[in-house]
């Protein structure tokens, strides 16, 4: 009979590890989609403009860096015509805590990429 509290104790610390292994695979994805919006958001905003201006992307990268990206480099077309293409690559280094067994933690560093390409035009409401 003393065995039986002893594994379901064994049990409860494994079910327990299992859940927070299985979250912590959406941190990294959830990062991914809030970069991926900022990004677009200001990919509109290039639409709109011609481009990305300097003061445009220190803000930009203000904005990345606040969200926990560092290394953050920005390629984006300065200056283009409407009809032009626009250009712009964010990359940037994520590092978070994660579980890596049992009862120990380590840092995991993630890179992450948004390339995309569009057409310089002018919006109207």
């Amino acid at each position: 009979m003393p065995v039986k509290p002893l594994m379901t104790g064994i049990m409860l610390v494994f079910v327990v590890f299992l859940l927070v292994y299985m979250v912590e695979f959406f941190i990294p994805l959830s990062v991914k989609a809030d970069i991926d919006m900022i990004c677009r958001s200001a990919l509109l905003n290039m639409e709109n403009d011609g481009g990305l201006s300097s003061e445009k992307r220190r803000e930009l990268k203000a904005e990345l860096e606040s969200r926990g990206l560092t290394g953050v480099v920005i390629t984006a077309t300065e200056n283009a015509k409407q009809g032009e293409r626009l250009t712009l690559r964010v990359e940037g280094n994520y590092t978070y805590s994660r579980v890596t067994s049992l009862f120990g933690r380590g840092d995991v560093t993630l890179r992450i990429v948004y390339d995309k390409t569009t057409m310089s035009r002018k919006v109207v409401n």
